[in-house]
């Protein structure tokens, strides 16, 4: 079994969704030995958006209902699973992701979308703008149509490897439809993954746990795939 490691790094100055708090890394403490021969601890604090690098949002981010469920309150099955990565990095910067890409996508690789599955787009974004400024500014993303189509296969989670899943700069009638197709589907999205293409393409076992927030809109995600793992999940 290889693991592959999915997730962006945090750091200080990483890219960040515009209008977030931006990432502060600084030692709270260093490793120093007192004149009694003892050692201190070496302790950094962070300060940092829940949506700051890789990071997988709750139903509370986007949606008003009163029983929409935070971070913390989800089901640990729903943030891993058999998983595919589709190829739509033809796409350009700023276009919507379509239903016929999609299509095109797992005909290319020979990819059947399980039910309860995972779902990542490889984009290009990550390689071709990070950590660039540009690199929150100009992404391709889903329109409704994509979006409901992903859902009617039975995903339980979008990944992609830029900001959003949504197109950046916002374009079209409707504000943020992937979001609200996730929102109205009880769908999962996972942003800011890193670098797709060692599974570009391909099939694998995903696994994203967010940190467990209280009353979290989101969660930091260490994601990674598991190539060639034998798991059974029934």
């Amino acid at each position: 079994m290889k693991i592959i490691d999915l997730s962006q790094e945090v750091f200080q100055g990483q890219p960040v969704y515009p209008g977030h708090q931006p990432t502060v890394i600084f030692p709270m403490t260093n490793l120093l030995q007192k004149d009694d021969g003892k050692w201190t601890f070496a302790v950094n604090t962070i300060l940092m958006s829940e949506h700051a690098g890789t990071h997988t949002d709750s139903f509370i981010h986007m949606d008003p209902n009163p029983d929409a469920k935070s971070i913390e309150e989800l089901r640990l099955e729903k943030f891993l699973g058999h998983a595919v990565c589709l190829d739509v990095s033809h796409v350009p910067d700023s276009e919507f992701i379509t239903r016929p890409d999609l299509e095109k996508a797992c005909k290319d690789a020979k990819l059947t979308i399980a039910e309860g599955g995972t779902v990542l787009l490889y984009t290009g974004t990550y390689e071709r703008h990070f950590p660039k400024p540009v690199y929150n500014q100009k992404n391709s993303g889903l329109d409704r149509e994509s979006a409901e189509w992903l859902a009617d296969q039975g995903v339980v989670n979008i990944g992609i490897d830029s900001v959003s899943i949504d197109v950046s700069p916002h374009k079209g009638e409707e504000w943020k439809p992937a979001h609200t197709v996730c929102r109205e589907r009880g769908i999962l999205n996972t942003e800011n993954l890193g670098d797709l293409r060692p599974v570009a393409g391909k099939s694998f076992f995903y696994i994203g746990l967010p940190l467990k927030i209280h009353k979290g809109t989101a969660g930091p995600t260490r994601a990674v795939a598991l190539m060639d793992a034998q798991i059974n999940m029934e």
